[in-house]
């Protein structure tokens, strides 16, 4: 086996000096490189986009932990509402005076009468028992105890509309019917398949409420703070199995809530700015208990509720 003689460079392997010697002597990784400008150019241009893609990697990163804003899709159509049947508190006084409270007899003929008008699509009776079992659910759901006493279960009637724009002449037909109390909306809720938890942030409005004052600092009230903000996003974060987080600031829920419309026509008022706040949603890769999330989440500052976004409500 021969080796190249190192007195002579061989033309298959060159040397590549830094110079030395004599001072009149190019270096050669210089000679080298300008017999091969293309590769040069390739070099150079794989160092520029090695460095940009380290910085782009670091911005991609701070940006992949940012809140999604809310799906661009259209709000949906505000289709329900819920009739309540007069509570019988006796002559001159509540809203019926003078009428017994209805019973399961009268909510059932409201019910028909109802169903025989065009405009609606469905119409179900929801009695005292199904009312206290849906609400201790909700209850369930939050891990909060399911404690009743002194509570009133109010047996209702739900409603579909056929189209949101007759809600008003809808209202005005049941209203005439002497058993009827009142006619409330039920908006159907844009984040409905969206997300499965709502994280509602402190108002401005809200400086004293309960959940917005005991878990914060003396002297920070009302609404929730960036550096709060922040803390909320990276605990959910550190939730097992989150695959989105968005955030929903307070001029997406002016618009919100201005599409859902007043509870009633009557009612139709816009919300304070001060009463509106944002809300973090968090879209879980598979289904997760709320009672979890809301000992992990409500208690931290700035943060007023902690709710399931559910697909019934």
């Amino acid at each position: 086996m021969s080796f190249p003689d190192h007195g002579e460079p061989s033309p298959r392997h060159e040397e590549l000096s830094f110079g030395g010697g004599d001072p009149d002597r190019e270096p050669r990784l210089r000679a080298w490189w300008r017999a091969r400008p293309r590769l040069a150019a390739v070099c150079a241009a794989v160092a520029v986009l090695l460095a940009a893609g380290g910085a782009g990697g670091w911005y991609l990163h701070q940006r992949s932990r940012e809140p999604l804003p809310p799906p661009a899709v259209a709000f949906p159509e505000q289709t329900r509402f819920t009739v309540l049947l007069c509570g019988g508190y006796g002559p001159g006084e509540g809203l019926c005076p003078g009428r017994p409270k209805a019973g399961e007899a009268e909510h059932l003929a409201v019910a028909a009468r109802m169903r025989a008008m065009p405009e609606l699509a469905e119409v179900a009776y929801v009695s005292e028992a199904d009312n206290r079992r849906e609400t201790l659910a909700l209850y369930a759901a939050r891990g909060e105890p399911q404690e009743t006493e002194g509570v009133t279960f109010t047996a209702y009637l739900r409603g579909t509309l056929r189209r949101s724009d007759d809600f008003a002449a809808v209202v005005a037909k049941i209203t005439a019917f002497p058993e009827v109390r009142r006619v409330i909306r039920v908006p159907v809720d844009f984040w409905a398949g969206k997300a499965d938890v709502a994280v509602h942030l402190c108002a401005a409005a809200e400086a004293r409420e309960e959940g917005c004052t005991e878990n914060r600092p003396g002297g920070v009230e009302g609404a929730a703070t960036e550096a709060e903000k922040e803390a909320v996003l990276d605990r959910i974060r550190e939730l097992p199995g989150v695959e989105a987080v968005y955030l929903q600031d307070r001029g997406h829920l002016a618009r919100l809530l201005g599409h859902y419309g007043p509870a009633v026509p009557e009612q139709d008022q816009p919300i304070p700015p001060e009463r509106l706040y944002e809300s973090f949603y968090v879209k879980f890769a598979r289904p997760v208990g709320t009672a979890e999330i809301v000992r992990a989440l409500e208690p931290l500052p700035g943060v007023h509720r902690v709710f399931p976004v559910r697909n019934d409500l």
